[in-house]
């Protein structure tokens, strides 16, 4: 079946769909991504994830004016018309956005007045695979000598985690866990969560975009489900030993939701096996357990 794109405002063949090899998305990185999850046609938490969005163009000093006309096509459904149009408005899908800063015939210094390069992506989700995942349990390699260059925003800049990836796949791991001065930080495409004793922790945030983690959006929604359950709940350093020791963890992200985080390198995290409080986080996440 023909595949769809949008691409500067048209919907087009995926095969015809192409961009200037002067796009500083390209030649640079220079640019931003979200990605989330669509359920029977409508874009999950799509507020959320826009308004990281628009955070991001601003910590790239993007000229925000400029993003902002994709920002209210997207809200006036232009993902669900590619949805539609992919035949992928029933069930789950997978929506990609792209915003580059345009095409620029310039070096570092960008072009003042260039036109943003607006991208959307939607694709089949294999759900069958995230259920093994969130049912099973996945296991994680640390890595200390590899870093993302600005981890508190979500740019194309993400070969950092496509080569920790690429290390954790070698010992047959399913994610690699950045780590910094014997400290965890995030995952490559997730945030980390350690429960003892029925607390979570994660680590915290940094004040800008050079330092911390990645303010995703299924952090958010945990740390509002644990307010609204009274589970403790805190935003703290959290060291290798700490996470090695934990009763039990787990992997956020706005794909594959909560997944339990069951073993570290060769050390298993508690009995190796998914916990009540990762359970309890499934549930509340789980757009059809909250009838969405």
């Amino acid at each position: 079946m023909k595949e769809f794109v949008y691409l500067n405002k048209k919907t087009v063949a995926s095969e015809k769909a192409c961009l200037s090899v002067f796009d500083r998305g390209l030649t640079y990185g220079d640019g931003l991504y979200e990605t989330m999850k669509a359920l029977d046609g409508k874009p999950l938490f799509l507020k959320e994830h826009l308004k990281r969005l628009l955070h991001g163009a601003g910590e790239l000093q993007m000229d925000i004016r400029l993003v902002k006309p994709f920002v209210e096509e997207v809200k006036a459904g232009a993902i669900e018309s590619l949805l539609r149009k992919n035949r992928l408005d029933k069930g789950e899908a997978y929506i990609k956005l792209m915003v580059t800063r345009g095409v620029d015939m310039a070096s570092h210094l960008p072009t003042k007045g260039i036109l943003p390069t607006t991208v959307i992506i939607t694709r089949k989700i294999d759900g069958a695979s995230l259920s093994r995942l969130r049912e099973k349990g996945a296991a994680a390699v640390t890595v200390a000598d590899i870093a993302p260059a600005l981890p508190g925003v979500k740019s194309l800049n993400y070969l950092a985690s496509v080569l920790a990836r690429m290390k954790a796949a070698k010992t047959g791991a399913f994610e690699a866990i950045f780590t910094r001065d014997g400290l965890i930080s995030e995952g490559s495409s997730s945030n980390v969560f350690a429960v003892k004793n029925g607390h979570v922790i994660t680590p915290p945030l940094a004040a800008g975009p050079s330092g911390g983690i990645l303010p995703g959006v299924i952090r958010g929604e945990v740390k509002k489900h644990a307010r609204r359950s009274a589970v403790p709940f805190s935003e703290a350093p959290l060291s290798i030993s700490a996470l090695e020791a934990a009763d039990e963890a787990f992997l956020t992200n706005s794909i594959m939701e909560a997944v339990p985080l069951i073993k570290i390198g060769k050390v298993k995290i508690g009995n190796g096996r998914p916990g009540p409080v990762t359970r309890l986080f499934q549930h509340m996440l789980r757009p059809f357990d909250r009838g969405l």
